[in-house]
Parts: C-alpha cells; sequence; structure tokens
C-alpha cells in the first residue's frame, strides 16, 4: 500500500487545537474575513425568513450561542466516531484549552446543551431502561475516577459530560437529539422557555435543525483522512 494512502497521524491535543482555534473561535474566509462577524448575520436572515420574531435576538446572543453549541457538538460527534475513552480525553483537553482562552463561559455554556443531549437518550424510555442507562453511566463514570486517580489526575466535570454523552448515537440518528438540542437554543437565545414550550413553526425547526445537524458534520468530516493518536 502507498504510503500517501495512509492516514496523516495527529495528536488529539494538536488536532482539537487547531480546529478549536481556526473553525470555532477564528475561523476566516479567504484574507482577514472572519466568519464569527458573518456567519450569525447569515444565519439570522434564514430564521427571520420563516419566523419574524427572531428579528428582536442580536447578533451577539446569537454568536454566543453558536460557539458554545459547536463545542458541544464537536464532543458529540467525536463521543460517536471515537468512543467512551478518547471522549473523556477530549472532554478534559478542551475544558483546560477553554480556561486557557479564558473562555470558562463557553464550557459552563456547553452543560445547558449537554444535558440536552443527555435528556434526549432517556426521554423516551421506559423507568426500567432509563434504570439501565443510569446505571451504565454511574459505572462508566466510577471507572473512569479509577483511572484518573491511578495517574493522578484532577476529577471534575469535563468526566460527566463527556458520561452524558454516552448512549446517545442511535437516538441522534433518529434526529431525536437534534429536537432537544434546537429547543435549548431557542430557550438561551430568549425565544421560549419551559415545559409548554415545543419549539417555533415547523419551517423554522426545521432551519434550526439543519444548521445544528451541518455543525455536527462538519466536525465529523474534519478527522475523516486523519488518525488520531493519544
Amino acid at each position: 500500500m502507498s504510503i500517501f494512502s495512509k492516514k496523516q497521524e495527529i495528536s488529539l491535543e494538536d488536532f482539537c487545537r487547531d480546529f478549536y482555534d481556526n473553525q470555532i473561535l477564528n475561523p476566516k474566509i479567504g484574507v482577514g474575513i472572519e466568519v464569527n462577524n458573518v456567519f450569525p448575520e447569515f444565519f439570522k436572515g434564514k430564521i427571520v425568513e420563516v419566523l419574524p420574531e427572531f428579528e428582536n435576538i442580536s447578533l451577539q446572543k446569537i454568536k454566543e450561542e453558536i460557539t458554545i453549541l459547536r463545542f458541544e457538538l464537536f464532543a458529540l460527534a467525536w463521543m460517536h466516531s471515537f468512543g467512551d475513552k478518547l471522549a473523556v480525553d477530549q472532554s478534559i483537553f478542551t475544558k483546560n484549552y477553554l480556561h486557557e482562552k479564558g473562555r470558562d463561559d463557553i464550557w459552563d455554556g456547553m452543560g445547558h446543551y449537554n444535558r440536552a443531549i443527555s435528556h434526549s437518550v432517556t426521554s423516551e424510555l421506559s423507568k426500567l431502561n432509563q434504570a439501565y442507562i443510569y446505571k451504565m453511566r454511574t459505572d462508566l463514570f466510577d471507572k473512569y475516577v479509577d483511572i484518573l486517580e491511578k495517574h493522578g489526575m484532577p476529577i471534575d466535570n469535563s468526566l460527566g459530560l463527556a458520561i452524558n454523552r454516552t448512549s446517545s448515537k442511535k437516538v441522534w440518528e433518529k434526529r431525536a437529539t437534534l429536537y432537544f438540542l434546537m429547543l435549548k437554543l431557542c430557550h438561551k437565545i430568549g425565544l421560549g422557555h419551559g415545559k409548554n414550550y415545543y419549539g417555533p413553526n415547523k419551517e423554522a425547526q426545521f432551519r434550526l435543525k439543519a444548521f445544528i445537524k451541518g455543525f455536527y458534520d462538519g466536525a465529523q468530516q474534519s478527522w475523516d483522512k486523519v488518525k488520531i493518536k493519544n
């Protein structure tokens, strides 16, 4: 086999840092055009076409929530591609990276979308199956607590966020998770809140979910041609 057909090896830390730096926090189109300055306006315009009240949402708020959501969707796609071990490593790195960048606000904000993902897994299950999922998560949490302690590493909520994403692949493929994330995005930007809020009209829901899926797909496609080593 030609060496050129082999995937390039890259460390988890180097890959994630490059993606976070150049695809989420500081993406550019061409020379000097900041994607984060133009995409929120495009996003808002597409939703306003079918949901006029979206006009009242500030571009800054949209920009903030899209950034937070993209970090969480990257982590979700990572879990689905690489499994729980590398997902725990990725979560630990991400928390440290965001703290290093002075963006603890992004890490804190990810928790809202993370809980939406977790809830999407259990929402349609029977009480018995919910109990099974909770037990599986607890066992997995205990397993990684032991591993981290053996390596002298701190135990914090980076482990919990990773565990909350387990068992979510099938639910994601059924598109149920998209609905929960869409609702959470609406809540966070101020469109609606509470258990009786089912989201905007159908066309707006479709467009919002399409954007969310696009963020997930973009993350997953980014490692197609590399081999992550850790």
